[in-house]
């Protein structure tokens, strides 16, 4: 005698790992039932049809007569209630049993034989009429009938041949062709503490501290502030007047 076999399909999380929570579900039913199944994952799609998830195609692909099929919900065979019709239609024709672990309930595809298939044909192609959306044509105009007049006065139309008023005032200073706008400057961090710590920097220096020593209390880079110092037209002159090289 033919041994029968029995899966299980469960759906991935959307990380793409075990649902720990199917899982128990379907172990759970499998162990009431006496049963003993291969577990095979695969993941849900709500955009793809069940024939375009290759886990559960190819698991239905394989199924032989008289084989069980344990699903936690019936919602996971489809994305829609015509392609989860189907998905069990195709399971009916394989003639094997489907059981449905959350409700308990189980068609079997060898005692429904060909009338059940041809029934869960039928179903498919009624829940596909009724999910595909109904046209609404747009209503027509009657022929010759007018558009509507806009209230209010009409704009002004301006006489034939009459050029436009100038406007009056100065005309607009025209830029030289080729001349770019001035680049704005651009003030970095080190320059706008530089600016704000100059009375300190100016104390430091008359009480004879070097620019090293400054810029370790100031906590500034050494050679960018030494560098500012010089440039600057009074505190260059304390630092010349103490001829230190630093």
């Amino acid at each position: 005698m033919e041994k029968k076999s029995v899966f299980s399909f469960i759906t991935l999380n959307r990380v793409g790992k075990s649902d720990p929570v199917q899982k128990e579900l379907v172990s759970a039913y499998a162990a009431r039932k006496g049963l003993s199944a291969t577990i095979v994952e695969g993941r849900y799609s709500k955009k793809k049809i069940w024939r375009e998830r290759t886990a559960l195609a190819k698991l239905i692909e394989r199924l032989q007569p008289g084989d069980a099929l344990i699903v936690p919900a019936a919602n996971l065979l489809g994305r829609d209630a015509a392609d989860r019709i189907s998905c069990v239609g195709a399971i009916i024709a394989k003639k094997a049993s489907l059981h449905l672990a959350d409700s308990g309930m189980v068609l079997d595809g060898a005692a429904l034989g060909e009338q059940g298939s041809s029934l869960f044909t039928l179903l498919y192609l009624l829940a596909s009429s009724l999910a595909a959306p109904a046209e609404t044509p747009g209503k027509k105009k009657k022929p010759g009938r007018k558009p509507k007049r806009r209230r209010g006065r009409p704009p002004k139309r301006r006489r034939p041949g009459r050029p436009p008023k100038k406007k009056v005032g100065r005309p607009k200073k025209k830029r030289k062709p080729g001349r770019k706008p001035a680049r704005k400057k651009r003030v970095s961090a080190l320059q706008g503490r530089f600016k704000k710590e100059i009375l300190t920097i100016r104390k430091y220096l008359r009480n004879n501290f070097s620019v090293r020593t400054i810029a370790e209390m100031l906590d500034m880079p050494y050679q960018p502030l030494r560098a500012l110092i010089k440039r600057h037209p009074t505190l260059s002159g304390l630092l010349k007047s103490r001829g230190a090289a630093d």
